[in-house]
């Protein structure tokens, strides 16, 4: 068997060996919850640029902390990816025929869900999908985490921060390895945006620090009794009573908390996050108008236009990795895709029940049947086949549909 089709086995920290099989042993260390700051962003950009040894470990921990910001992952999954997996696929024959029968082999979730890592891998630069007995029920897909891939290297490590340890060529498996990196480079969009995340951030606890200072108003306990005993007390008094701040003076204490004279101190943390969401989304958008308010129609419609030239560019790159990378590895798994057929997407058609009654009833006026079990499957209402009724009640054919919806 050649090596291009050997078959490995994606089972972690197992060292079982088989004929024609390779084990990959890997292994995927601990999230790193701890709060990202702009240290982190300038060292996971250090690391992942090394010409040496690239490490990606530091940058993809980072990027899943900036997207907790729901900014930033409401642009990328509802406006960049949603868009894009929820048209309708098929596959159309050399003469730019849609293949009806054989788009049914890719109408399922597990199609839509390997197009939604590639799209993915936009944002974090790359992504590489594990597959294997694709025509089966019982078909495996699975994510290999990016943090153990090093695409300059084209390598899997089993330490992800270990360059020299155990690692495996997934460029030796091309019929079980799917690699992606549809945007200009392996780096991905996120890492312009990161920074701007964390400030946001920083906004975001300054503006609540704010508020505990000067939303609610502190308390004062003074007392001329001087012991511990007391003062704890007073203390646990003052806790029971809310979450407003507190203070425990003698009577000879003072304390004095000095507020901007202006009302709207808040909008300085205010338009630092608009702006940071603005800038969020012209990197990742092109455009603002989508997410935010504008301030005209005509506006709107360019920025709406312009994100529309964002899908175009996102769909184009993604059916040249479908036709170029995934079809070729769908035809080893057995789907018969033949030579020269070419994936395409387009906008699913919705048809209201109004328009569908004004197209009916036009086939019926011009002499056509309509099949009874199709009345019944698009519009839901059972027909008494044994005693059909070509007339209404009043003895004519109408045309006007608005009854219906009267």
């Amino acid at each position: 068997m050649s090596k291009k089709n050997k078959k490995p086995e994606f089972l972690p920290q197992q060292n079982q060996q088989q004929e024609h099989h390779i084990t990959i042993d890997y292994f995927h260390l601990y999230e790193n919850l701890l709060r990202k700051e702009i240290d982190d962003w300038i060292n996971a950009r250090t690391a992942r640029r090394d010409p040496f040894r690239p490490i990606t470990y530091y940058q993809q921990q980072l990027y899943k902390d900036a997207l907790l910001d729901n900014h930033l992952a409401g642009a990328i999954d509802t406006q960049r990816i949603l868009p894009i997996v929820n048209k309708e696929f098929i596959i159309r024959d050399p003469n730019g025929k849609t293949d009806e029968q054989r788009s049914l082999l890719i109408q399922g979730k597990w199609f839509r869900d390997i197009l939604r890592q590639a799209l993915l891998s936009v944002f974090y630069g790359y992504s590489l999908i594990f597959v294997d007995n694709l025509a089966s029920p019982s078909r495996t897909i699975l994510n290999v985490h990016r943090e153990n891939v090093v695409p300059e290297l084209g390598l899997i490590l089993n330490n992800p921060l270990d360059l020299t340890g155990k690692s495996i060529d997934y460029r030796q498996f091309p019929a079980y390895f799917l690699y992606a990196s549809l945007g200009a480079d392996t780096v991905g969009l996120i890492e312009s945006v990161a920074p701007l995340t964390i400030y946001k951030r920083h906004s975001w606890a300054s503006w609540d620090e704010f508020e505990q200072i000067f939303g609610l108003p502190i308390r004062i306990a003074r007392t001329a009794i001087n012991t511990k005993e007391h003062k704890d007390d007073i203390q646990q008094w003052l806790e029971t009573m809310g979450t407003a701040a507190y203070a425990i003076l003698d009577k000879q204490t003072d304390i004095e908390i000095k507020e901007s004279n202006r009302s709207d101190a808040y909008h300085i943390y205010l338009e630092k996050v608009n702006a940071a969401n603005r800038e969020i989304s012209k990197r990742i958008l092109g455009q603002t108008m989508t997410m935010e308010d504008g301030s005209s129609l005509s506006q709107a419609q360019v920025h709406e236009k312009v994100l529309k030239e964002v899908h175009a560019s996102d769909l184009t790159e993604l059916t040249d990795w479908v036709n170029d990378t995934l079809f070729p590895v769908l035809r080893i798994h057995g789907f018969d895709i033949p030579e020269g057929y070419v994936f395409a997407a387009q906008d699913r058609e919705v048809i209201s029940p109004r328009e569908k009654i004004t197209i009916d009833q036009a086939l019926l006026n011009a002499g056509y049947n309509l099949d009874p079990a199709y009345i019944e499957n698009f519009y839901g209402t059972p027909l008494d086949k044994d005693n059909p009724r070509r007339e209404n009640l009043l003895g004519y054919r109408s045309t006007d549909v608005s009854d219906f919806f009267a």
